[in-house]
């Protein structure tokens, strides 16, 4: 009754539908490690942001990897280099576009340092860091890269405008050698007050639903055999009853 199965038509149907929900089970494994890989980057922000801020300096001399620094939040003394100041342009916070400050700071007895010193919309005027030794305190971060789609930045030394915090094109604005890591700030001492605003910690809530996109391309691929299955009953079905007809 089943022989039909072995038609070419049908060997063709078999391996589409098997294409199909091999194709969506691998989607569904796709999108459970991008909802692991989320659960991870919460969790380990969540701790590094929950752990007492430390030294940045000595992390550095410590010879740590950037990675390992990244979201702790970290402290510096040092000095604001004011003769020079880069605006990472087109970005917006709470509703509002415009630019983050960002300025070399130059640590006692370290490296120089990138700090993104906050957020600041367009139009208004650009403030000046302060001036003296400083205490700042922010969250580590590493070398923003980018992505594709997005345009690259103005390779020309004198452009004080970037579109993201890449290390390695600061490094040429300034002219000299960075720490790999820079940071946000959260406060300095003395403050630097109410211009720029800090940039907000990172978003641990929400977040593209990865978990249900899982179930989803299981249930698909699910449908799929059913729909298989019902085809062949169906059709030896129909088969059997044109025999008993003859």
């Amino acid at each position: 009754m089943y022989r039909f199965l072995l038609r070419p038509k049908w060997i063709l149907f078999h391996l589409a539908i098997a294409a199909a929900a091999i194709a969506m089970l691998y989607l569904a494994a796709w999108q459970f490690g991008k909802y692991q890989d989320r659960n991870d980057f919460r969790s380990m922000v969540g701790a590094r942001e929950a752990a007492q801020p430390q030294p940045l300096q000595p992390l550095l001399a410590a010879g740590q990897q950037p990675g390992e620094i990244e979201w702790f939040r970290v402290t510096a003394t040092g000095t604001y280099l004011t003769d020079r100041q880069l605006l990472e342009i087109n970005v917006s916070q709470g509703g509002v576009v415009g630019a983050n400050i960002v300025t070399a700071f130059q640590i006692d007895g370290g490296p120089l340092l990138v700090v993104n010193r906050g957020f600041l919309a367009d139009g208004q005027p650009v403030p000046q860091p302060l001036s003296g030794p400083i205490v700042i305190g922010g969250r580590a971060r590493i070398s923003e890269t980018r992505r594709t789609g997005e345009l690259s930045d103005d390779g020309s030394a004198d452009n004080d405008e970037i579109r993201r915090i890449d290390l390695a094109v600061v490094q040429q604005r300034f002219g000299r050698d960075l720490a790999p890591v820079y940071i946000d700030l959260i406060a300095s001492k003395p403050s630097q007050g109410a211009s720029p605003l800090p940039v907000p910690a990172p978003s641990l809530e929400g977040g593209p639903p990865h978990l249900s996109y899982t179930f989803q391309w299981i249930i698909f691929s699910l449908c799929a055999l059913a729909g298989w299955v019902f085809a062949v009953r169906r059709s030896a079905r129909n088969r059997l009853n044109l025999t008993g007809l003859d």
